[in-house]
């Protein structure tokens, strides 16, 4: 067989195969011949005709709106973003732009993704964020790139940048991926106990809260600059124990206990490897500090891979 006959039948071979596989990824009423992966995602407005035209179509009736798919958007089309776009709290245009494409890329499940990880979650993640700026081949493959990408959604919101896709990540992406999102940006309330704060654990929580707003410097103990272990070991020290200045050597201390039973003043772990520390504040919130550039705050703890739980006092 010649050598650019058997190149030809390779290369239709692949497109034959991501076909294939762009099909399994959405619903069989709206994946016929719908090509959803792209270099890059430019706008399309009413008018607009072809490839990229035809994906948003396919991405709009895929989240249940009502409308034809062929290679030209129509006035209906955009009618149909506009209710997508008013119910992801996007401006609705009516113009597939660069927020849109990243929330109708990112829609659906929300799994927890990070580095060797292989999969379709993996190229709707890579397909967003590509939609979002940040250029990521799709492979399927969670590699160093995607990593990055990650890292780079979480550098926007102000968390730790883990390069680790949690739920924060995709609920950013879902949301358009080009600003911040309030659910689960960090704040310097107090939340409401889930239970009556008393003895050392009351000290140590409210030593805690006197740091709110403090910045966060790697491997700071205080006064004025914390990192999550150094915020924790002080907290409670104050309380009158002793705990090492690292977050892997405090989750060997104390009694484990189960999420359903965190008390304010509780130590939380997060991250594989126990990476994180932070103090339990009541309602679902730890106290903590996050990362380089950040600040001492609050935040919903289910926005971090949790890894468990000590009780001290």
């Amino acid at each position: 067989m010649p050598k650019a006959f058997r190149a030809a039948s390779l290369v239709a071979g692949l497109a034959v195969a991501l076909t294939a596989t762009i099909a399994n990824e959405l619903p069989a009423s709206a994946a016929s011949n719908c090509k959803i992966t792209f270099d890059s995602y430019p706008v399309v407005a009413t008018g607009s005709y072809g490839a990229r035209a035809k994906a948003a179509q396919c991405l709009l009736k895929t989240a249940g709106y009502d409308n034809i798919i062929s290679k030209r958007f129509s006035a209906t089309d955009a009618a149909q973003l506009r209710r997508f776009q008013a119910a992801h709290r996007l401006s609705a245009t009516g113009t597939v732009n660069a927020n849109s494409w990243t929330a109708l890329l990112a829609r659906g499940s929300k799994p927890i993704l990070r580095y060797g990880d292989n999969g379709r979650g993996v190229r709707r993640l890579q397909r967003s964020l590509t939609a979002s700026g940040r250029p990521v081949p799709v492979s399927g493959h969670f590699g160093p790139i995607t990593r990055d990408a990650v890292k780079s959604v979480q550098t926007l919101q102000g968390w730790r940048a883990t390069g680790v896709a949690t739920t924060g990540v995709w609920l950013t992406l879902q949301s358009g991926g080009g600003g911040k999102i309030t659910v689960v940006k960090a704040v310097t309330r107090a939340p409401t106990p889930t239970a009556p704060e008393s003895g050392r654990a009351a000290v140590a929580l409210a030593f805690a809260k006197q740091q709110l707003g403090d910045r966060y410097v790697f491997g700071g103990s205080g006064p004025n600059t914390w990192d999550c272990s150094g915020l924790t070991m002080k907290a409670w020290q104050a309380a009158g124990v002793t705990l090492p200045h690292s977050a892997a050597r405090q989750f060997r201390i104390g009694t484990k206990i189960s999420k359903s039973d965190l008390r304010p003043g509780d130590l939380v772990f997060f991250y594989r490897g126990i990476q994180h520390v932070a103090i339990y504040a009541g309602d679902g919130m730890v106290i903590h500090a996050p990362h380089p550039g950040a600040r001492v705050s609050y935040i919903k703890m289910a926005y971090m891979p949790y890894m468990g739980a000590r009780r001290l006092g």
